[in-house]
């Protein structure tokens, strides 16, 4: 479920600014888990067509996808697959809708629905956007940054509060 969440913020990031267009990017993931410095590495390509169909399909490992296609999300992680209909399920709702307001550039109404602080800054050309949880909790993210080059994103890190680190970087 942890990785369900982490693909779907990316994905969210990943195509925030070009919420009425649709784009393609490669990707690559590196997972660190922090209690045993173990990293586990990824890659594969994002599509996006606005308003709420997203496809991330992995190359490596093959076979591994989420696939966002109105209320749907289907995701095949580790060879176990699941198909959720959002508007059915709170938990999945949630990470949905966190997506789709990053998509479409709401980045104020994903930190408050995920009561995180938000900064965003630039310098030097990248422009910064940071999210980070007001309290703890037993799942989810402990704080969210994205970087932007030109308005495109160009990496995000995302880390849990179970202690997994897991960052992005997108080839356009």
């Amino acid at each position: 479920m942890k990785k369900i969440f982490i693909v779907a913020s990316l994905l969210c990031l990943v195509i925030s600014a070009f919420a009425q267009q649709t784009i393609e990017c490669s990707f690559t993931q590196a997972r660190t888990i922090q209690a045993s410095g173990k990293v586990i590495n990824a890659e594969g390509v994002v599509s996006f067509k606005a308003p709420d169909q997203l496809t991330m399909t992995y190359t490596k490992p093959a076979g591994e996808y989420l696939v966002i296609a109105g209320p749907m999300l289907r995701s095949n992680t580790l060879g176990q697959q699941i198909s959720v209909d959002t508007d059915k399920n709170v938990r999945f709702r949630g990470l949905k809708n966190t997506l789709l307001n990053c998509i479409t550039g709401e980045y104020e109404k994903a930190a408050a629905d995920n009561d995180a602080d938000l900064v965003v800054s630039e310098k030097g050309g990248v422009k910064t956007v940071s999210m980070t949880a007001r309290k703890a909790a037993v799942r989810g993210y402990s704080k969210i940054v994205l970087e932007y080059v030109k308005g495109l994103p160009v990496r995000m890190v995302l880390e849990e509060f179970g202690g997994i680190s897991t960052e992005y970087r997108f080839t356009y």
